[in-house]
């Protein structure tokens, strides 16, 4: 009896990896600092031939959030520390300032930077956080957490830069810490549901 038992155990296991349930956890929301997001698009990049998947809270969707996780998969980028570099250099083509933090022996890079919207009030400002690492699958797999802020005047923008300082430790700690979710490796698009 104890032979089976084990058995139908390791069946279990087995078909809960093959099925994409992965021992009762949804493949299609995220649990990030409190907050749970929900699968609503996934593509195949033309640029890196991996996909993107995109998940927001509830209410909100590619058009109307404030906060959102993505999931990249770059096939052909095998080393997390190239990749993060590579990205910074862009945003320095582009004149955005960011920090990065290396970590050679997990071969994992996490880049973070703020992006701004708009040359005149009122302005998205929006906070970002990439964790690269290894793909289970080949490549590189990165993970994003933004969140963004609408702006109307210079006190709010004095506000958010508070927030901004206030948010990025935690977030920064928190995202290093996340476990990258399996990819979703089909079309999705639930943007207008």
């Amino acid at each position: 009896m104890k032979i089976f038992l084990e058995k139908l155990g390791i069946i279990l296991v087995i078909f809960c990896v093959l099925s994409g349930v992965a021992l009762g956890k949804d493949i299609n929301v995220i649990n990030f600092e409190g907050s749970k997001y929900h699968l609503i698009y996934s593509s195949k990049s033309e640029e890196n031939n991996g996909y993107l998947n995109e998940y927001f809270k509830d209410g909100e969707g590619m058009n109307t959030w404030t906060e959102m996780i993505a999931v990249h998969h770059f096939p052909n980028m095998f080393s997390p520390l190239d990749q993060a570099e590579s990205f910074r250099e862009y945003l320095d083509e582009m004149n955005c300032p960011s920090a990065i933090t290396l970590d050679e022996k997990n071969n994992t890079g996490i880049i973070d930077f703020v992006l701004i919207d708009g040359k005149k009030l009122p302005i998205i400002l929006e906070f970002n956080v990439f964790k690269y690492e290894k793909s289970p699958e080949c490549g590189t797999i990165g993970i994003q957490y933004a969140k963004r802020y609408s702006v109307s005047n210079s006190f709010d923008i004095e506000a958010v830069k508070k927030e901004f300082a206030k948010q990025r430790k935690k977030t920064l700690k928190n995202i290093s810490r996340i476990k990258i979710p399996q990819m979703v490796n089909s079309p999705i698009d639930k943007s207008s549901v």
